[in-house]
């Protein structure tokens, strides 16, 4: 297809004015690109010129691009699980790591199917449709229409962080309904949040950001994308079961966020210390059946959370008959006084004629009742004095009397709340002694108190050391491998849960650290800064080597040792050799055949690899464009 006549800005799609940067959106013509991922100008499916990146995580890649036939602005994803495949620069063709080749295909034919879903409620207006899809470079790409880049987020700030009640209770009912709608199709989105909510131009809210489960959930092959404060506490475990309730949980969220102008605390954090202050007390202005239905929404176990977003529409919606009735300093109640007590009231029966005072009784000022209130405290005030001066001549007659019984007696903690528990105190043990009070005894009487131990296996030990519910404690942590917990997580304590200790007891704490094998990540278009970092988050010990004339740009990571994909034993101290380019870039990128047959020029590269997916694309006849069409 020849695309000289349509000289494009790759970061609008807008005509190219000027020689170095574009005047629309200041996008510099000459600026460099990830080479993971399509270099700007180039052709998919014949039709659609590439153009920026725009985003990607772990599941795929998103573009802005041109439509030469109908020659307008679309979006699209292409899939590319960076975890598992690569892209050398100056090629198009998808490497796939051969460690990972059935995760790819699996992957992949989730990824056609979830938009092949999606591409058939095109009549729905408040999500991002699905209007073709083709299979090109080893991957599957979704075209979606290009509706504007203006967030739920990016509307909060315009609007001071907050929406008034009555704003989002007319913005939210047609997203709950569309989000109703892809569930009924068996789509759960998993990654609900104000980023990937589109506010079109007639301010009304729009769905966007769907992928694939793996991505949205932890501890799986590909790198987890979940937004923290919206993503349900069943998302950061693999093994947990997500369903309809998962997204309850991040719409709630959302509503939360825009009544309030905060983002709630993350699931995690809250289920070792949940904090999480009801809407209604923030924001005086939302209704309290409404405030309460959004907190059940962000329950923690979702056996206890609304289960469905039809529930969640009850709740909020159907209001209770004096749910949302407020009474300002200004306002008025008109209340109906029945007739039988008009017509008492005229006959003086509820209202009798009180005797006249004697004269010289009313020219005196009136005498001041004493209220009830205070002669209560007063007889409570008279009788703990006597009670101090009965205690005062018990222990007088026992300073006297030794052989009678001495009673130590604990202090108590009164009430202190934490995040955790209440403090519960044990009282102490009475002993009777004929034998004069001693100076250990009066220490005894002066111990600190006990209280009862929590059950914090299984918590996050930099939550639970630095709490006030544990200050009382000396904290001795010892950090182990260990491949069933997750790192920085508890695995023991030495002081079991429903003991009793006491203010200054040490406690030894087995922590986490994962597990002592760590997968190697991929290195393809990062720099070796941004690899090293990438490295230290994950503990991998490195050692740099420069090399030259590689064929990539002088700073970036050329190759490693051993490959990405590869797993090293952290606990044995085993190093990861980086390769980092320098010096000009005097060779191009060697190019690699396609995996899969019928995806590129080299239709044998693994003759024996023509199975599932390469029959699923053609039954699906997924090559052509438009075949949704159909």
């Amino acid at each position: 297809m020849d695309i000289g006549r349509f000289n494009l800005c790759p970061g609008c799609m807008n005509p190219k004015t000027g020689d170095d940067e574009c005047p629309f959106c200041g996008y510099v013509y000459s600026a460099p690109y990830l080479p993971s991922y399509l270099a700007p100008g180039t052709v998919l499916n014949d039709r659609y010129i590439i153009g920026k990146l725009k985003s990607y995580n772990g599941e795929s890649a998103d573009y802005i691009a041109f439509d030469t036939i109908t020659e307008g602005k679309v979006n699209i994803k292409e899939y590319m699980p960076d975890a598992i495949c690569t892209r050398t620069k100056g090629n198009s063709v998808i490497i796939v790591d051969s460690n990972f080749v059935p995760q790819y295909k699996t992957l992949l034919s989730e990824f056609v199917s979830l938009h092949k879903t999606l591409s058939k409620m095109r009549s729905i207006n408040h999500v991002t449709a699905v209007i073709d899809m083709f299979g090109d470079n080893n991957t599957g790409y979704a075209v979606f229409d290009c509706t504007g880049d203006r967030t739920l987020g990016d509307y909060l700030k315009e609007n001071a962080g907050e929406l008034s009640f009555e704003e989002t209770k007319r913005m939210i009912p047609p997203i709950l309904t569309t989000i109703s709608l892809i569930h009924n199709a068996g789509i759960i989105h998993r990654g609900i949040c104000p980023d990937n909510i589109l506010v079109d131009k007639n301010n009304e809210l729009v769905l966007r950001g769907f992928a694939i489960s793996e991505v949205r959930t932890a501890n799986t092959v590909l790198a987890c994308d979940i937004a923290a404060g919206f993503a349900a506490p069943e998302q950061y475990s693999s093994s947990n079961w997500q369903d309809t309730w998962t997204d309850v949980y991040g719409i709630s969220a959302v509503i939360y966020r825009m009544l309030t102008g905060i983002t709630p605390v993350d699931a995690m954090t809250r289920a070792t210390t949940d904090t999480l202050i009801a809407p209604g007390l923030i924001n005086p202005g939302v209704p309290k059946h409404f405030s309460a239905a959004i907190m059940k929404g962000l329950a923690l176990p979702h056996e206890m959370r609304i289960q469905t977003i039809t529930e969640l529409v009850t709740l909020l919606f159907d209001e209770p008959e004096w749910g949302s009735e407020r009474l300002s300093s200004s306002s008025t109640l008109s209340i109906t006084i029945p007739e039988e007590i008009k017509n008492a009231a005229k006959s003086n029966k509820l209202n009798p004629p009180q005797p006249k005072k004697p004269p010289e009784v009313r020219r005196k000022p009136p005498k001041k009742r004493v209220s009830r209130r205070k002669i209560f405290l007063a007889t409570v005030g008279v009788t703990f004095v006597l009670g101090l001066l009965v205690l005062m001549v018990i222990w007088l007659i026992g300073l006297e009397d030794t052989s009678k019984t001495e009673h130590d007696t604990a202090a108590v903690l009164t009430g202190e709340q934490t995040g955790f528990s209440t403090f519960r105190t044990i009282p102490p043990v009475t002993t009777t002694t004929s034998a004069p009070v001693t100076t250990a005894a009066a220490e005894t009487t002066n111990a600190a108190p006990s209280i009862i131990m929590d059950n914090i296996t299984g918590k996050y030990y930099e939550i639970i050391s630095t709490s006030e519910a544990y200050s009382r404690l000396v904290f001795n942590p010892v950090y182990v491998y260990s491949e069933t917990v997750g790192k920085g997580f508890i695995i023991s304590q030495s002081i079991p849960a429903d003991t009793v200790y006491k203010a200054g007891d040490t406690i030894d704490i087995e922590v986490s650290l994962g597990s002592k094998f760590v997968v190697i990540p991929d290195f393809i278009g990062l720099t070796a800064a941004d690899y090293f970092t990438l490295l230290n988050e994950r503990g991998i010990k490195y050692e740099e080597q420069k090399i030259t004339n590689s064929g990539i740009m002088e700073g970036y990571v050329a190759d490693i040792d051993p490959d990405p994909g590869m797993q090293l034993d952290i606990e044995e101290g085993q190093t990861l050799i980086v390769f980092v380019a320098e010096g000009a870039v005097t060779t191009p990128a060697t190019t690699t055949e396609p995996l899969f047959p019928g995806f590129g020029e080299e239709e044998d590269y693994i003759p024996d690899f023509t199975d599932d997916l390469v029959t699923y694309f053609e039954n699906e006849n997924l090559v052509f464009p438009g075949y949704l069409n159909d």
